[in-house]
């Protein structure tokens, strides 16, 4: 990334990086009250049992059963153990209160058993129960009959399978829902995300939207990330093109669980994936930002490798789980925890040293960052929150964050392009100046062979003119003298400019001009006594802007009747070293588009030409204009560099 001299106003930075934060919390904070199943509207359950009027599906057709749980730890129970003598429930407690079972004995494996009764109204209808991922296996009871199992819960031959599924429920009056839970197998265990109870289409078309919004997501990212790597690996070969290309991999791997999920059934690889590309996205985000902000390689080594060793840690501990402790579990949760925050800690720290020293582009990596430390406090802050569409506080600061970095690389990537645009036009410029020169150069061998024959036959003209001297032929000698001055008058070399580079293509032009018919007028107030005829623009530079504006004055006129073709040229300063240059030509059916003109010659683009005067009247510290008066049917192009 290019630096620039003038620094960043600390004042307006600061508000800029306030409002991001205060728009950040306030996203976060409506989709905690709006997007949430803990908060949605509807009938809480007490003690083990929700009771539902006839009119609540009406308001509420999708009902998320949160509270009232009866819980059962260590035991796997059927509806015969609630006939005769039924066991007392632990606790009453919500889905999602705990991670897993070491509320009971510190272990977070074992087995217990959830049930709720829901009162509901005594016609017969239908519903749909939505199983959300539930750890790691278990079998389900609706009202006394088996309704479905995943997996196998029993000790002896326990067998682990996740995934989001769906009952069909037919049923008035009491209905009894009775989970029996085991897990020895993964880092969460038991119930941990509320399912959805409702009418049959609003549970459905919720479910499908779910999927279709993560869908789409992933879909767009995936294909993003593809054709960046692409980029990086085949195109411009651009280090941070390749790097948001991997990012954008890892968020779909860390995001698409939703899809897996339905689609597949769960198992340790899924899980594991999931966790490594976490971690890995976090990383790759780590090293673009030091990429983008010029942060010095030996600084950032160690963060590196502490992103190495948390992917590794994330791919072990799946295959360690069955054998892990409660402590173990923790540790994980905590060094993930560290991980964020040292990501976050790392990106600010590399954003700071990029302010520093002045690196333009910076400011969406800035806004990333703030979005996802917000998201790191909203997660602290308001824990009790699973989405019902959306997506969890840091899911969607990674969202944020993919999108951020885009723009950074997005930024690179065209300036890479416009350089490449720029370089392509520039040595097309000294291809024709080189041609102009040529010509200039057969021009002047001309004129040499013609001093060389007039400096041949001085002598017999001197020879003659002493012999009418000598003979007192005045009038004779007058008449030969106004004879040889007329036949030796050639015709002299314009000077239209002191600068050589514009003097010579203006000769060339001019040249190009008259072959099709051209008015050309050319005024230059530059002195060639007081002027100093030369810039602090290389020459290569010079021609590529001064050719292109020329060449594309001579294609707008060659489409132009013959009458109307005219070309005007102005260049002049107005300091010592400002250089103005102004090109007005006719022109028809020019076409603007988003404040650019539309090349007649590259199918509805923008042509490169115009580009690459903006690039070089840019790194000059100038200008470039474009203007389009449809009346006068005129085009005019100013421009202003520091030359």
């Amino acid at each position: 990334m290019k630096n620039h001299e003038a620094g960043n106003n600390p004042i307006q930075l600061g508000l800029k990086v306030a409002v991001v934060f205060a728009l950040a919390a306030a996203v976060f904070l409506m989709v905690y009250q709006y997007d949430n199943k803990y908060t949605a509207a509807g009938p809480k359950a007490k003690d083990g049992i929700l009771t539902l009027e006839n009119e609540v599906f009406v308001q509420q057709p999708v009902l998320f059963l949160v509270d009232g749980w009866e819980y059962y730890g260590n035991q796997l129970l059927t509806p015969a153990d609630f006939d005769h003598n039924p066991p007392v429930p632990d606790q009453y407690l919500f889905i999602g209160r705990f991670g897993g079972f070491e509320m009971y004995g510190g272990s977070p494996h074992g087995c217990a058993s959830y049930r709720l009764t829901i009162k509901l109204p005594e016609q017969v209808d239908s519903y749909l129960l939505e199983l959300p991922e539930i750890f790691s296996a278990y079998r389900l009871y609706i009202n006394g009959r088996p309704a479905r199992q995943m997996g196998e819960p029993e000790p002896e031959g326990y067998r682990s399978e996740t995934g989001n599924r769906t009952v069909s429920i037919e049923a008035g009056g009491n209905l009894e829902i009775l989970f029996a839970v085991a897990d020895y197998s993964h880092l969460y265990s038991g119930m941990v995300y509320p399912p959805a109870f409702g009418q049959p289409d609003a549970v459905s078309d919720l479910l499908s939207t779910r999927l279709v919004l993560r869908s789409s997501l992933c879909a767009v990212a995936l294909t993003v990330g593809l054709l960046s790597v692409m980029v990086g690996l085949l195109g411009r070969k651009s280090s941070l093109a390749l790097m948001f290309g991997l990012l954008c991999i890892f968020f779909v791997g860390y995001v698409s669980y939703p899809i897996t999920r339905t689609l597949l059934s769960g198992t340790g690889l899924h899980y594991a994936l999931e966790n490594v590309s976490f971690c890995a996205m976090l990383g790759v985000a780590m090293l673009a930002a030091m990429r983008v902000s010029g942060l010095p390689r030996k600084w950032g080594l160690p963060f590196v490798g502490f992103e190495g060793m948390m992917c590794a840690v994330s791919a072990v501990l799946h295959v360690l789980l069955p054998l892990g402790n409660l402590n173990m579990m923790l540790a994980y949760s905590w060094l993930v925890s560290a991980y964020e925050w040292i990501t976050a800690g790392f990106m600010a720290a590399a954003v700071w040293y990029a302010l520093r020293k002045g690196v333009v582009c910076i400011a969406p990596l800035l806004y990333g960052v703030v979005i996802f430390v917000c998201a790191l406090l909203a997660d602290r802050l308001l824990p009790v929150y699973e989405p019902i569409l959306g997506g969890w506080f840091i899911e969607l600061a990674s969202f944020a964050l993919v999108l951020c970095i885009g723009a950074v690389t997005g930024q690179e990537v065209a300036e890479q392009y416009r350089e490449s645009a720029v370089m392509t036009e520039r040595a097309g410029s000294m291809e024709r100046l080189y041609q102009s020169q040529l010509a200039h150069f057969e021009t002047l061998k001309q004129e040499m062979a013609q001093i060389k024959t007039m400096r041949h036959d001085l002598r017999h003209h001197l020879t003659l003119l002493d012999e009418y001297v000598s003979s007192h032929q005045y009038d004779r000698l007058e008449a030969y003298i106004k004879e040889y001055h007329t036949s030796s008058t050639s015709e002299e070399l314009p000077e239209y400019c002191p600068i050589d580079v514009i003097n010579t293509l203006t000769y060339h032009y001019r040249t190009v001009a008259q072959q099709n018919h051209i008015h050309l007028d050319v005024r230059c107030n530059l002195n060639a006594t007081s002027d100093p005829g030369h810039t602090r623009m290389t020459d290569s530079d010079l021609c590529c802007l001064y050719a292109n504006l020329l060449e594309n004055a001579v294609e707008a006129c060659q489409r132009m009747e013959r009458e109307k073709r005219t070309i005007r040229i102005a260049v002049f300063r107005t300091a010592a070293d400002t250089l103005h240059i102004r090109v007005w030509n006719t022109a028809e059916n020019v076409r603007p588009l988003g404040g650019r003109f539309l090349s007649s010659k590259k199918g509805g683009q923008t042509g490169y030409g115009l580009l690459s005067v903006e690039a070089i009247a840019e790194r000059y510290g100038g200008k470039a204009e474009f203007l389009w008066d449809a009346d006068k049917q005129e085009f005019e192009s100013k421009v202003t560099v520091m030359a």
